[in-house]
């Protein structure tokens, strides 16, 4: 059982993708965390109660740029969500990593945002985290989101710092370069996660 991770923007996608290509198979939190708030579910109800009908779209689903604006400057709104959210992730990641394992995946990675935020490098080893350098992740914030670079900053400083997240990994990959050297780091680390 891999964790993966990164800052935003750092290319934990990308890293899911080539794993996936080389015959892991990928838990997405974020994925599930979708999953958990489709309408009608139990925490889409909660989220409702909590946050009123004004974070809803015309066709019932949860507008996650409202949403977002709320919690980024309200870290109490944050937590709430926070606590609603994921409890219903974890459980239904361990499910979907119980199916795998069945199925007979040697490889199995959960890749997560916010391992380290939420505590949970004890329970996934070893860690990768992608990481690159913060003006790299500040650049492909501001295209990928159309963000303003102080915006895109304060999005990166809302997190923990890939300084940070660098010591509290097993592997580290640098992802400041192109495909082919991004593909060459993840080829490595998959071959010495096999041989331990």
């Amino acid at each position: 059982m891999i964790g993966l991770t990164g800052g935003i923007a750092s290319g934990k996608s990308t890293v899911a993708k080539i794993l996936e290509r080389l015959g892991a198979v990928v838990v997405n939190a974020d994925t599930l965390s979708r999953e958990v708030v489709e309408p009608g579910r139990e925490a889409w109800n909660e989220i409702v109660g909590t946050f009123g009908a004004d974070v809803l779209q015309p066709d019932q689903t949860l507008d996650r740029q409202k949403l977002r604006a709320i919690i980024f400057d309200h870290p109490e709104a944050r937590k709430k969500l926070e606590t609603i959210i994921h409890p219903r992730v974890r459980a239904l990641a361990e499910e979907r990593i119980r199916q795998h394992a069945a199925a007979g995946y040697e490889i199995i990675a959960y890749e997560v945002p916010l391992l380290f935020e939420g505590n949970l490098q004890d329970s996934l080893r070893p860690v990768i985290l992608v990481a690159c350098a913060v003006e790299t992740q500040r650049r492909r914030l501001q295209h990928r989101d159309q963000l303003d670079a102080a915006t895109a900053q304060k999005h990166i400083d809302a997190q923990m710092s890939l300084e940070e997240k660098r010591r509290l990994a097993d592997y580290v990959i640098e992802n400041d370069g192109d495909l082919d050297d991004l593909d060459r780091q993840v080829r490595a680390i998959l071959e010495k996660i096999k041989a331990t």
